[in-house]
């Protein structure tokens, strides 16, 4: 155990909302607070905590469009959206991982363009130039309604290793390569050619359990056609087996997977599966 010793600098004002209880001042004056730490290497420490409103209508436009959306909640890395979470049903929230090309695509589909605004942190702001020997991240998060943004920030020791996520996706006994070369094969037995570039994007629910077919298979993303008819057909195969989504704590859950799937002007297919699993219930 080492035990360090630090100062941080922070601004009371009726914006910010800390986790440890000081009076508010309203002539925002500068104030030094000294605090132990106790870091154990690989153990993962709260510093700070923070919480703080805006006044924000720049994304008004999709819950007017969409009532049923209660909140948007984001998680960052750095400045871009990693996770975003869509409460758009009283009983559900709605999970996107922004790396993944085929939530990517979904989420910009459904309600167009949503506008993020990362705070900027300055870690000489808040700690004085202080210099750690140990390693430390932020986790910024916020989470957009109709008229305001709410920021969530923590800093905390230890390299951030945490995936904002429930458990990892079903996973597909067999290979999505073969799958995808059997849409392709399936399109040349049926004379098309010269077929453009062309993007779509299906979902279905895999059930607990280890060996499960696809069921409630549907184009989510693209255009109904005859690539998007194969697709449904190849992937909804009961042939095909998943072994079911499982939590972070080992246990098997009900769960939504999309795939992306993209055919290409020489007429092969990549298809791409969600990575994280998108809790059926949650």
């Amino acid at each position: 155990m080492i035990n360090y010793k630090f100062q941080f600098f922070f601004i009371l004002g009726s914006v910010i909302l800390w986790s440890c209880s000081y009076a508010q001042d309203q002539n925002h004056k500068a104030e030094t607070v000294k605090m132990d730490i106790n870091y154990k290497p690989g153990e993962s420490r709260s510093l700070i905590s923070l919480r703080f409103m805006l006044y924000d209508t720049a994304n008004n436009h999709i819950f007017k469009l969409h009532p049923e959306i209660q909140y948007i909640a984001v998680s960052f890395i750095q400045d871009r959206p990693e996770v975003i979470w869509v409460r758009d049903n009283p009983d559900t929230r709605s999970y996107y991982d922004m790396s993944f090309k085929g939530d990517s695509v979904d989420i910009l589909n459904k309600y167009g363009p949503i506008h993020f605004r990362a705070p900027e942190i300055s870690l000489n702001q808040l700690l004085e130039y202080q210099k750690f020997n140990f390693p430390t991240h932020w986790e910024i998060g916020e989470t957009i309604y109709k008229d305001s943004i709410v920021y969530s920030l923590i800093y905390s020791t230890s390299v951030q290793t945490e995936i904002p996520a429930n458990g990892m996706a079903a996973r597909l006994h067999g290979r999505y390569e073969d799958l995808a070369k059997q849409i392709a094969d399936e399109l040349q037995k049926k004379s098309i050619s010269n077929l453009p570039d062309s993007i779509i994007v299906l979902q279905g629910v895999i059930e607990r359990g280890k060996d499960q077919s696809i069921e409630e298979l549907k184009l989510i993303v693209g255009k109904q056609s005859t690539f998007s008819d194969t697709a449904l057909q190849v992937l909804g195969n009961d042939k095909n087996k998943w072994h079911a989504a499982t939590y972070f704590s080992g246990v098997t859950g009900a769960s939504i997977i999309k795939f992306y799937i993209e055919l290409r002007a020489d007429g092969t297919v990549t298809i791409l599966p969600s990575k994280y699993m998108d809790a059926k219930n949650l």
